[in-house]
């Protein structure tokens, strides 16, 4: 019987060893794990904080913009009640948001706006749309100032040998400046207009040339006075290259001028030697016939002029009138 009771009381002391043991293991897993949920949480605690800090000063920079409620589409007009007032982080606004109502209300749209799109000042004009039949337009002819830079604003004027000078193009912005080349844009009248006038230069020896405002942004833009010639529209109609070639000839003419104005500047040369071999150089790219070194006949141009005189008389004649502005 006592032993019987001895061996109970091992197993009972036995089972309470390894229930205490796994009491033991039970706790300390439940002990790391609370701290690590402790960490967890600190962590979250800390992003949360961060992430509220950020918000506080995304609200303090906050921009003041406006979203279009419905679709707009390009060239419409965008009306007072289209718009709802919104605030954009200073971290995402972009530097051309519009902040003002009255800068958006009444505007025309550029791009197609979809809904909940925020205006920037790139998406809209106060002026009317793009017209349909306005081109950028290369200028070859123009005899343009010596300060001209792109981005200035110029009247193209045609002045003839009578001393008759109109206004061709009126207050063309310079949107390329290349050397002697220009472009600017023009409509479909304006370009009609340029091309009579380019024809009128060639056949009666006019000069088409460029002037700058002196105060763009308070210059009233000028009224063209320049009447197309109705014989020249109709030359035009009956030969399309006229243009074409009345441009080419223009363009010759120009670089002629300059040419001269670099011999005329050259012809200081100090030496018989230099002078000998500057008209060497010039007789080998240009294939010029020099007769007189001295006098600087070119017999060649002269008998380029005098085709061009027959060319533009047989062309003057077609008509019977060289009067470019006879009605």
């Amino acid at each position: 019987m006592s032993k019987l009771r001895k061996s109970s009381k091992q197993k009972l002391y036995a089972g309470c060893i390894g229930a205490g043991i796994v009491g033991i293991i039970f706790a300390g897993y439940l002990m790391v794990n609370i701290h690590q949920m402790n960490e967890v949480r600190k962590q979250a605690e800390v992003e949360a904080e961060l992430k509220w800090k950020v918000y506080e000063q995304e609200q303090r920079t906050a921009k003041k913009g406006w979203v279009v409620v419905r679709d707009i589409s390009p060239g419409e007009q965008i009306a007072s009640n289209d718009l709802k007032g919104i605030k954009v982080p200073g971290s995402q606004a972009p530097s051309n948001l519009l902040a003002n109502k009255s800068e958006v209300s009444g505007t025309i749209a550029k791009i197609e706006l979809k809904k909940g799109s925020v205006l920037t000042s790139a998406m809209i004009t106060a002026d009317e749309p793009t017209p349909k039949d306005l081109r950028n337009r290369e200028l070859k002819v123009v005899v343009l100032p010596n300060s001209l830079k792109s981005g200035d604003e110029v009247d193209i004027r045609i002045q003839f040998p009578t001393g008759q000078d109109y206004i061709l193009l009126s207050k063309k912005k310079i949107s390329r400046l290349e050397g002697p080349i220009v472009w600017v844009t023009l409509n479909e009248q304006e370009i009609l207009s340029l091309s009579s006038a380019i024809v009128d230069a060639y056949l009666h020896k006019a000069s088409i040339y460029a002037l700058t405002y002196v105060d763009p942004q308070f210059q009233p833009k000028a009224i063209p006075t320049y009447p197309p010639n109705a014989q020249v529209l109709a030359l035009m109609n009956s030969d399309p290259n006229l243009i074409h070639i009345a441009e080419q000839k223009l363009s010759k003419q120009l670089r002629d001028s300059l040419e001269n104005a670099i011999n005329s500047s050259n012809s200081v040369i100090s030496t018989p030697v230099e002078r000998s071999l500057s008209e060497e150089i010039a007789a080998q790219h240009v294939g010029a016939t020099i007769e007189n070194p001295a006098i600087g006949i070119d017999t060649r141009n002269e008998y380029e002029n005098e085709q061009d005189h027959q060319e533009q008389t047989k062309i003057l004649t077609q008509d019977g009138n060289s009067d470019p502005y006879a009605k």
